[in-house]
């Protein structure tokens, strides 16, 4: 018997994914007794390909905290490419109940049109409803633009209310810029009040830089609603609420190390952050790509 080849990370906190070439993604963690017993596994497999049509079936099992099966999920997914980049994905999720039998929890279609820079992407979610049938319960619209130093994105959420209308819930702008090693994304999300309009609600602003060794750092800071509890002004904008510092290097062995630490606002000062802590640490051995 030839042993699989896999590759594995390993967390400071405890646990460890493991990954086979046969699409098997397998997270460990430890239970109360020391051992090591599954917390969720997938796999993932092409059923059938005929011309352009792809179908694949990706099952995830969650285990519970000792080691049996608690949920599982299938997902089938069909998906069609078009001419000059155009495509349509159709998915069915399939959800076991406690006795574990399983049934369709939701329908998923994306169909997305590329003319020139511009790609535009529509999905529509359906999901039970309370009589049995299907009913669309969500639909995105992204529009997408490739740039000569980025690009820009901008997508629109559409949920349904209690009557049955869709209303527009949220929408969101991102734009990239690229310029020699650094990267810097401004990502910007409007929500509806109670009035249906939409207002600023947070911001997410991120930098990465790739140094000529192959290893990066990716700064991101989040601005958001305060909730401190003190009062301000409705048209105040969002606060910083939170700075995450991303660093990635490859050690001397060949594995991957990434360090990750964050800062939130002080408790006596909003207005300050706090010295930065560090908050995880993975180690990834075996296919793990570029750092």
């Amino acid at each position: 018997m030839v042993a699989s080849a896999q590759s594995s990370v390993t967390y400071s906190g405890g646990g460890t994914v493991v990954s086979t070439k046969e699409g098997v993604i397998t997270d460990l963690r430890q239970s109360i007794n020391g051992r090591e017993v599954p917390l969720e596994q997938m796999e993932q497999k092409v059923i059938s390909k005929s011309g352009n049509t792809t179908v694949t079936e990706q099952t995830v099992r969650h285990y519970g905290p000792n080691g049996q099966v608690v949920l599982t999920e299938r997902i089938v997914t069909e998906s069609t490419a078009g001419a000059n980049g155009d495509s349509t994905v159709k998915a069915t999720t399939y959800r076991s109940d406690v006795s574990g039998n399983m049934a369709q929890a939701e329908r998923k279609t994306v169909e997305t049109h590329k003319s020139g820079s511009t790609t535009v992407t529509e999905t529509q979610v359906e999901k039970p409803s309370v009589n049995g049938s299907f009913d669309v319960a969500e639909k995105r619209t992204l529009n997408s633009q490739t740039l000569a130093d980025g690009k820009k994105e901008d997508e629109t959420v559409y949920l349904r209310d209690a009557n049955g209308r869709l209303y527009t819930a949220q929408r969101s702008a991102t734009e990239e810029k690229k310029k020699g090693n650094e990267t810097v994304s401004n990502t910007a999300v409007y929500e509806a009040g109670v009035n249906g309009d939409l207002s600023l609600a947070r911001q997410k602003v991120a930098k990465t830089t790739v140094k000529p060794d192959g290893s990066s750092v990716e700064e991101t800071e989040l601005f958001g609603r305060a909730s401190d509890g003190r009062a301000r002004e409705s048209s105040a904008g969002p606060q910083l609420t939170e700075k995450r510092v991303v660093e990635t290097q490859k050690a001397s062995d060949g594995s991957v190390v990434k360090r990750e630490s964050v800062q939130l606002p002080s408790a006596n000062d909003p207005g300050r952050l706090t010295a930065p802590r560090t908050v995880s640490e993975t180690v990834c051995r075996g296919e793990c790509g570029k750092p």
